[in-house]
């Protein structure tokens, strides 16, 4: 039986996982390691112990169930600067490290005085402006500005996937999935370091001779062979988390049109398209362009739909009640009680969150103070208002992926269980078909199918039949007074 160890570096939580050749997971471990501050106060990856860890865990692993390969993913945003030796020249930044208002402020307006308006790098990098240190390229001036002695010194930027498999092999390397994700730092359509990217210096760091992910970067190094009592085995090039999580339905379903809508704290819309184009409308939007492991350009949208949830369903109290049409549809027939999106990145800019009651605005900070309409004090009408507001900007974030009226959507993740969220996205696509998925542990499994691919000499395709998910059609109810609803909506939104 052939085994793949996936080393699947998440942002919660490190784990190696075991799959065998029909991507069942047989073994696994797991720990977290949070992002700290440094010296500095700079928030930063905990490298030197999640390596040890790894070393350590990989022996064990082996001596009970040896495997064959090393496969790896890796969260986004995030990056590794090498000197000349190959070790790290400044920390490993945390994406989420808070620079404060002011601060954010101070580094996004120097960013685009350096490298341009914001539409027309998304225009060429099909990246969105995103918060905090999520686009790579702010990170990199961040690290310009704060680690400038340490920068000094670094001769190539490698994406987080492949620091790891540089530590494991001593090779470096770089693939599409991580590069062309949000990164403002490449020229999507001309293949080629961005404006922003020679702005900044860094065109000759980068590495942008693409190879596939399931590629073999390099074998274990004799040290630690020796260190671990491992073999030689083989660890491929790796790849990005959610594009792992997008690459066995890219296979299982390479014939059908379909977009994956991934939910949870950030929900993700991925669909395939044939060319980086935008709608005018959607330059300053949460709205990217990336690359998928197989090497199609995928039109992606996303929100923080999770955190949205979580802020409102803490302030209504109570429980999400099931769904039940009738009730659900009353509620939208008195269109001056809104929820609305922006309290956490989405898919409307000039939106702030909170509510519309009547003609009257209440703030998020409102909220929080207790200022809480009493229809919203209702568990089961607060929540019923709370769970249509998600699916009409989820109904938003998916429109602007492309998809067509045949076009598939597969929910995946934990909205999956949210029963009035699924009924209503299913009304707002009458001709759409809409259907749950569920594959366990997504983002490890398409790395796992990486490894396979590897240890067959073959494309992660002609392994389709040893993926299997699971799809669950969603029923569509009638819902009368959705249209005047999602009308009124729209407009107190845009």
């Amino acid at each position: 039986m052939s085994l793949v160890a996936v080393i699947d570096i998440g942002k919660t939580n490190k784990k190696i996982a075991l799959f065998d050749a029909d991507l069942n997971q047989v073994a696994h471990r797991q720990s977290p390691f949070p992002a700290q501050l440094d010296s500095q106060g700079i928030l930063v990856e905990q490298t030197t112990a999640i390596w040890a860890w790894l070393k350590t865990n990989l022996a064990d692993l082996y001596r009970s169930q040896p495997f064959q390969a090393i496969s790896i993913t890796t969260h986004g945003a995030a990056w590794a600067a090498l000197n000349a030796a190959g070790d790290l020249a400044i920390p490993v930044i945390a994406y989420e490290h808070d620079l404060g208002d002011a601060g954010q402020r101070d580094l996004d307006h120097e960013f685009y005085r350096r490298c341009g308006r914001l539409e027309d790098l998304q225009a060429e990098t099909g990246t969105c402006d995103l918060p905090l240190l999520v686009n790579p390229a702010k990170m990199v001036l961040f690290a310009q500005q704060r680690y400038a002695a340490g920068w000094a010194t670094a001769k190539k930027i490698v994406n987080y996937p492949q620091f790891w498999g540089h530590l494991l092999t001593g090779q470096v390397a770089a693939e599409a999935t991580y590069s062309a994700n949000h990164s403002f730092l490449f020229d999507i359509r001309a293949r080629r370091p961005s404006t922003a990217a020679h702005a900044l210096g860094v065109a000759s760091m980068l590495d942008f001779a693409f190879t596939d992910p399931w590629s073999q970067l390099g074998t274990l190094t004799p040290a630690l062979q020796a260190e671990l009592g491992l073999p030689a085995l083989p660890v491929t090039v790796g790849i990005h988390d959610s594009n792992s999580a997008l690459l066995p339905y890219l296979v299982k379903f390479h014939d059908r049109d379909f977009v994956v809508n991934s939910t949870g704290t950030w929900c993700v819309a991925m669909h395939r398209v044939q060319q980086v184009r935008y709608r005018p409308e959607e330059l300053g939007q949460k709205v990217i362009f990336n690359i998928d492991a197989l090497g199609g350009l995928t039109k992606t949208s996303f929100l923080m739909g999770g955190q949205d949830y979580g802020l409102y369903h803490g302030i209504i109290g109570g429980e999400d009640p099931a769904f039940d049409a009738q009730r659900v549809d009353a509620a939208m027939a008195n269109t001056g009680r809104l929820v609305l999106p922006g309290a956490f990145p989405s898919q409307f800019p000039s939106a702030r969150g909170g509510l519309r009651d009547g003609y009257a605005a209440v703030t998020v900070a409102d909220l929080q103070a207790g200022r809480v309409p009493g229809w919203f004090k209702d568990p089961v009408l607060g929540h019923d208002l709370l769970n249509i507001s998600l699916a009409l900007q989820t109904e938003v974030a998916l429109r602007r992926t492309d998809i067509g009226e045949a076009t598939t959507i597969f929910v995946e993740g934990g909205f999956r269980n949210n029963p009035t969220f699924l009924a209503v996205l299913a009304a707002l696509f009458p001709r759409n078909p809409i259907c749950c998925t569920s594959l366990a542990q997504a983002s490890a499994a398409g790395a796992a199918l990486l490894g396979h691919a590897l240890l067959g000499a073959c494309t992660p395709r002609e392994l389709a039949a040893r993926i299997t998910i699971e799809v669950q059609p969603v029923g569509r109810p009638t819902l009368a007074h959705l249209a005047g609803y999602r009308s009124a909506w729209l407009q107190a939104v845009s």
